[in-house]
């Protein structure tokens, strides 16, 4: 630490009014403490600190303000005897509502009777901000470890797939990836094929023809499939090509499927075993029903979510029994399959037989051609979209609109509670935006002590706004 050269030259002798105004002015929070370690006066400038009550702490001792694993750094800070200023710690102190405030502490004697002062910094807005970097921190982790989840579903699927893929640049038609399938049918190696020009693998008949299907995909954003003679046997190459984007750039799939020119499509066993194996391993939930909402089967992720051991558990039972919340969302489902024969994205929340719940995006649509009288449902688990705020302060309504959309959801009484606890709200901050911020003036309004309005802000994380006049 540097000190002053010449302190009592330039600053002279200080009274104790200027001692406690440069105090004041400059710490948030200090403490007179006498030689046995009690508290004699404090004077406190952090408005954080100033709702905590601090006048309780006169008469008692430092130590005994302090959680117990800062008794060790108050001894260290007390037994400083030099007239400078000592180490710097930090100490918890503990109030009355059982929260902790984190302060750093410099000790300064005053005298030789063993008086000293305890000069402090307020961390708790350093706390807070370690404390929402942590939150991040889980989300991010818990957001890498989904895409880490896709990236391994979608490397599987990509590895194992019967059918030749290849995934191409859309502007220069260089390949970016090709599956062993793809590799097979091209006569090449992965290392060979990807960087190289997709239309290098085409003879010059072929070759305009799959140019000109990439500039129709790249123009007008549809799929494109064409047939491709290889030879005078007849034997025939289908090329299905397939607009997506990944961030900024435009890439091109491309399937390529080797099969005799005489059929035009796969034979019905093929179609079907396939759609099924997709049907199967999708990441959402897939159920059919009949018309009433009984399940006549579901996939893989379905069981998962319902926390059902096997596919016969779910047949015959209703759908309800397991979506929506006391069967008014099913209803809502069925009366509007109904009348518009499909559901986009509702929201509502999936029960397991075990208890979780998870939220759920549904989609679903009725099926009446060919004899058929059965309802598709698509359920996808949204329950993993998390902010980096806490789940329970992400679901507290903001708005009496957000409010309303809770009914259904929410038993009444939570409703009643934080609507309640909405109005509570709203009220404090429209006093604060009329005071210009004087939370002085905005408690005498509300008819609330100030200790009183500062535990409501920081409640309801109102503490750290500045609120305009109005």
């Amino acid at each position: 630490m540097n000190s002053f050269k010449a302190p009592s030259k330039i600053l002279g002798t200080i009274d104790g009014q200027t001692a406690s105004n440069l105090l004041g002015a400059a710490a948030d929070i200090a403490l007179i403490i006498d030689n046995e370690g009690v508290i004699r006066d404090l004077s406190v400038s952090s408005e954080e600190i100033a709702g905590k009550n601090t006048q309780r702490w006169i008469g008692k001792k430092w130590i005994d303000t302090v959680s117990i694993d800062s008794h060790d750094k108050v001894r260290e800070l007390l037994a400083t005897t030099s007239s400078v200023e000592s180490g710097q710690r930090q100490i918890n102190h503990r109030t009355e509502e059982g929260e902790n405030i984190l302060v750093l502490y410099s000790t300064v004697s005053l005298d030789d009777k063993g008086f000293c002062i305890a000069v402090g910094k307020d961390l708790s807005s350093l706390t807070r901000m370690q404390q929402r970097l942590v939150s991040v921190q889980q989300s991010m982790e818990r957001d890498y470890s989904q895409l880490r989840q896709f990236e391994t579903r979608y490397r599987l699927l990509f590895k194992t797939a019967g059918d030749a893929i290849i995934i191409a640049e859309a502007d220069t038609f260089r390949l970016v990836e090709a599956n062993p399938a793809a590799c097979t049918l091209l006569g090449s190696t992965e290392r060979k094929l990807v960087g190289s020009n997709l239309l290098r693998w085409f003879d010059k008949k072929a070759k305009q023809h799959v140019e000109d299907a990439l500039a129709s995909v790249r123009m007008n954003g549809r799929n494109v499939s064409i047939s491709l003679d290889l030879d005078a046997a007849g034997e025939a190459l289908l090329v299905n090509l397939a607009l997506f984007k990944t961030s900024s750039q435009t890439h091109v799939l491309v399937r390529l499927e080797k099969k005799a020119s005489d059929t035009n499509q796969l034979t019905q066993p093929e179609q079907t075993q396939r759609l099924l194996a997709l049907v199967e391993n999708a990441p959402d939930a897939l159920v059919v029903t009949d018309s009433k909402g009984v399940v006549l089967t579901a996939n893989t992720e379905f069981l998962d979510l319902s926390q059902l051991a096997g596919i016969d558990l779910a047949r015959s039972q209703n759908l309800s029994n397991w979506l929506g919340q006391g069967g008014i969302d099913f209803q809502i489902i069925m009366s509007s399959l109904r009348e518009h024969g499909s559901i986009r994205l509702y929201s509502t929340q999936m029960r397991g037989e075990f208890g979780s719940v998870c939220d759920v995006e549904v989609s679903a649509a009725a099926v009446t051609d060919a004899g058929l009288d059965c309802v598709g449902f698509s359920i996808r688990n949204i329950s993993r979209r998390v902010a980096a705020n806490d789940e329970n302060l992400a679901l507290a309504p903001k708005s009496i609109d957000q409010l309303t959309q809770l009914v259904g959801r929410v038993p009444l009484k939570d409703l009643v509670r934080e609507s309640t606890e909405l109005i509570e709200q709203l009220c404090i901050q429209s006093a604060l935006k009329l005071t210009n911020n004087n939370r002085a003036s905005a408690a005498e309004m509300l008819g609330l002590s100030r200790q009183s309005l500062y535990v409501k802000l920081r409640r309801y994380s109102l503490d750290d706004e500045d609120f305009p006049a109005a």
